[in-house]
């Protein structure tokens, strides 16, 4: 732990927190069909979405190389769409670590929160949208792709509340084995160590997320299921340069058991790596525009094999 501390004490002086945000005006989304799962119809989010100039080095949303499905926006974040498989291409959310401290003494618990209103967001036709129900009676969690946390902020303790509800519907989940999901010292751990030393060192970032879909992804009834997904963090240096480090991490291993029912299958520890942003945008199809604030991209002239972390110290900002 002291070691850890040691490291994040040097990223917090190489980083700094930005303007604040330039607000952008509502609009509120049309409705293209009733897509409740239960009644009454839940209200559509009227939110602004990721902002592009949340940082001092303006950082907007990915291209793609493919036609984009839906594009939706939520109190702190965006969600782009692949309605063919029901679930994200990718998320993009606003941290901001001040604002959340500033409330924080108020914020309720998860407890008082209440537990977790998953619900179809009625902008999509419900067929573009897995059901709650598929993760019924399976090992298969519910994953946020947005953190309900990580866009728990705002000036006002509404705002931040509405932020924690806007990323409970099921466009914001895909499934991810309970393993996987809930590991501490990996994905889960990577996305705590990041937000807890941001709230820690009052600190902004933005971060994207997304699955890594395959033709020959596993199946669970008839859903394919993605076996890989990927991570982007983006900081800023106090002398204005942008830091962005991409990760990725598979589930594959786990969902054999899930999809295949093998017989006497044994887990395998999966492992989150560091990789160049490159090799997320050639998996994806998408383009960041972070290539060159890369620190894996400028330090490695020719790609090698990228090693996993094993503890968070291994991370090159």
């Amino acid at each position: 732990m002291k070691l850890l501390r040691a490291i994040w004490a040097w990223i917090v002086r190489q980083f700094s927190f930005g303007p604040e945000p330039e607000a952008k005006e509502k609009t509120k989304p049309s409705v293209e069909e009733d897509t409740s799962e239960t009644t009454p119809i839940p209200v559509a989010p009227l939110q602004n979405g990721f902002n592009p100039n949340f940082l001092p080095v303006s950082i907007g949303l990915p291209s793609i190389e493919r036609a984009m499905d839906n594009t939706l926006d939520y109190q702190h974040f965006t969600i782009a769409m692949n309605s063919a498989r029901r679930m994200p291409y990718y998320t993009a959310v606003n941290i901001d670590a001040i604002k959340y401290n500033k409330l924080k003494e108020n914020i309720p618990s998860r407890k008082e929160l209440g537990s977790d209103p998953w619900t179809l967001d009625p902008r999509l036709p419900k067929t573009a949208q897995l059901p709650k129900s598929f993760y019924q009676n399976n090992d298969f969690d519910l994953g946020h792709m947005v953190r309900r946390e990580d866009a728990l902020w705002g000036d006002t303790l509404e705002e931040a509340v509405a932020a924690n509800d806007d990323t409970f519907y099921l466009t914001n989940a895909v499934p991810q084995h309970k393993d996987f999901n809930r590991n501490a010292q990996r994905w889960k751990g990577l996305e705590d160590y990041a937000l807890t030393n941001a709230r820690k060192n009052d600190l902004r970032i933005s971060v994207f997320s997304g699955c890594v879909f395959k033709e020959n992804d596993r199946k669970y009834k008839d859903v394919q299921i993605p076996g890989q997904f990927w991570k982007i963090i983006v900081m800023v240096k106090s002398n204005g340069e942008l830091s962005a480090t991409g990760y990725v991490v598979q589930q594959d291993d786990l969902i054999k058991d899930i999809t295949e029912r093998e017989i006497g299958f044994q887990y395998e520890q999966f492992k989150t790596y560091q990789v160049p942003i490159t090799k997320i945008e050639e998996v994806t199809g998408l383009q960041f525009g972070l290539n060159d604030h890369d620190p894996l991209q400028k330090t490695r002239d020719v790609f090698t094999a990228p090693a996993p972390i094993e503890d968070f110290e291994d991370i090159v900002f």
